[in-house]
């Protein structure tokens, strides 16, 4: 996605405007469309699940509500699924604890996927794996990437699979990632941000990771 998380915001906005939803609005002085959403997606990162919460005055079908929106959506932008939820269901910034990341890597001498393999379960079964987190007008903080680290599996040649911690308990960066493994393995290549793919967010329940909507999370 080549545009920011509050643009992404901005343009939600404007599209439940052209559909003419009865959105509900924040009290006070600068009232706002009552609209929560999941993690940031870094700009130029690819994502196949992202969600929000919406709070609407007047009930409308979810398979209704996607047809209007999709019909002032921009191109590539669609909504596949609504959920309505009872007003009791914890807020989504609270639920989601979880992302899971797809990598691409390249190699300088193209190892099998058995050494993939190898690699990666040695790489997990570190005792910590750390790094340097640079932060924007703050100094540099020393972070253990292996608390942070719920799954991990090699799901084909050159194709890796991380499910880590989001939302409000902390968060991994891809490139974090990305950064640890080629310490570690300096035959992994640079990467761009065009070979990662967020799969989802999910809720992990300490079995299982679930889409918020699931019936697990929010009930029948």
């Amino acid at each position: 996605m080549y545009i920011s998380h509050l643009e992404v915001i901005k343009t939600l906005r404007r599209i439940f405007r052209r559909a003419e939803l009865p959105v509900a609005f924040s009290q006070g002085y600068n009232p706002r469309i009552n609209l929560a959403v999941g993690p940031p997606l870094a700009v130029g990162l690819i994502s196949q699940g992202e969600y929000f919460d919406l709070e609407l005055t007047a009930e409308i079908l979810p398979a209704e509500l996607i047809k209007r929106l999709n019909k002032v959506s921009p191109t590539d932008l669609k909504f596949i699924k609504a959920v309505q939820i009872a007003d009791n269901i914890k807020s989504l910034s609270s639920l989601l604890d979880t992302a899971i990341y797809q990598i691409t890597f390249s190699y300088s001498n193209s190892p099998s996927l058995a050494e993939e393999k190898e690699m990666l379960a040695d790489f997990m079964n570190s005792k910590e794996i750390m790094i340097i987190r640079h932060r924007r007008k703050k100094s540099d903080r020393e972070i253990d990437l292996k608390q942070r680290i719920f799954a991990a599996e090699v799901l084909s040649a050159g194709k890796w699979e991380f499910s880590v911690v989001t939302g409000s308990r902390g968060n991994v960066r891809p490139e974090e990632l990305h950064r640890a493994l080629q310490n570690k393995y300096p035959e992994i290549k640079d990467f761009s941000p065009l070979q990662v793919v967020r799969e989802g967010v999910y809720v992990n329940t300490g079995k299982e990771f679930y889409p918020p909507y699931a019936e697990k999370i929010i009930g029948s």
